[in-house]
C-alpha cells in the first residue's frame, strides 16, 4: 500500500484553523471576518463547525 493511503484527514478545514487561530488570539469575529475577507456570519460557522469537532473528538477520546 501507498503511504498517502495511512495518512489522515485533519479535522479542521485549512480556514476553520485560520478562524480558529485568529480567535485564540483574542480578535473578534469582526476583525477575523475583516482579515480574511468573508463575513461575520461565515466566521460564526467556521467557529461552530470547529467546536463541533473539538466536541465529538472529546467524547470519542472519553
Amino acid at each position: 500500500m501507498k503511504e498517502k493511503e495511512f495518512q489522515s484527514k485533519p479535522l479542521l478545514t485549512k480556514r476553520e484553523r485560520e478562524v480558529f487561530e485568529l480567535l485564540v488570539q483574542d480578535k473578534t469575529t469582526k476583525e477575523i471576518a475583516s482579515e480574511l475577507f468573508i463575513s461575520e456570519k461565515t466566521v460564526r460557522n467556521h467557529i461552530s463547525n470547529a467546536k463541533h469537532i473539538f466536541y465529538k473528538t472529546i467524547i470519542a477520546i472519553v
